[in-house]
C-alpha cells in the first residue's frame, strides 16, 4: 500500500471520525436507555400490560398502539422517593422511564413529570461517550498502521530530530479529533490505544 504524509492521514481520520462517530455514540446512548426499560420491566414499574387502543400521531397519519397501563404508580412513587433520597441508580431511572415514555408519545404521570421539571435546571448526564470514541481512535490508528505510521512516537531524544516533529497514529488521531470538535491530547489517545490494541 503507498504511503501517505502527515497531512493526508489528518484528513483520512478526520473522514473516519465524522462518519461513524456520531453514530455509534447515539446507538450507544439507545443501548444504555434500553438496558434500563428492560431493568424496569423486571422491577414491575414500567408495565406495558392493559388493555390498548390504536392512537394517532399528532399531524401526520401514521397510528401507534399504546397500552392502557405503563406504570405501577405505587412502585413509580417509591423510584422518585429513592431518587429523591440521593439513591443515584434510582435517579437515572426515572429519568431513562420519563425519557422513554415522552419518545413512545405517553403522557408523564404528574409525580414523574415533577421530577423532570426539577431536573430541567440541571440538564440531563450525557451518555457514555468513552467506549465507543477509543474504539474508533483504535480503528482509525490500526488503518494507519497499514500507511507506514508508528501508532506512537518515540520519545527518545535523538540527535537533529525534532521530536514534537515526528507524526505518529496517536498524534494524527489527537489532531484530527481536535480538527472535528472533539479535543483529546496525544497522550490520551496512546493510553486509549495500550489499553484496546490488543483486541480485535
Amino acid at each position: 500500500m503507498p504511503s501517505i504524509d502527515k497531512e493526508a492521514a489528518i484528513r483520512l481520520v478526520q473522514e473516519q471520525l465524522k462518519s461513524y462517530l456520531h453514530d455509534d455514540l447515539e446507538a450507544w446512548g439507545h443501548l444504555q436507555v434500553m438496558q434500563f426499560i428492560q431493568k424496569s420491566r423486571r422491577s414491575g414499574i414500567v408495565e406495558p400490560d392493559g388493555q390498548g387502543q390504536w392512537l394517532r400521531r399528532p399531524g401526520t397519519d401514521k397510528r401507534d398502539f399504546v397500552r392502557g397501563r405503563l406504570l405501577d404508580m405505587e412502585k413509580l412513587d417509591s423510584l422518585l422517593n429513592a431518587a429523591a433520597g440521593g439513591d443515584k441508580d434510582a435517579d437515572l431511572e426515572a429519568r431513562v422511564i420519563a425519557i422513554w415514555l415522552r419518545r413512545n408519545r405517553q403522557p408523564l404521570p404528574d409525580l414523574l413529570l415533577d421530577f423532570v421539571i426539577n431536573l430541567v435546571a440541571a440538564g440531563l448526564p450525557k451518555p457514555r461517550r468513552r467506549l465507543p470514541r477509543d474504539i474508533q481512535y483504535c480503528i482509525a490508528i490500526r488503518r494507519l498502521q497499514e500507511f507506514g505510521f508508528s501508532p506512537t512516537r518515540n520519545r527518545e531524544p535523538a540527535r537533529g530530530r525534532d521530536p514534537d516533529a515526528i507524526a505518529s497514529g496517536c498524534r494524527i488521531v489527537s489532531e484530527a479529533s481536535t480538527l472535528i470538535g472533539e479535543p483529546v491530547s496525544e497522550r490520551a489517545v496512546e493510553q486509549i490505544w495500550e489499553k484496546y490494541s490488543d483486541r480485535r
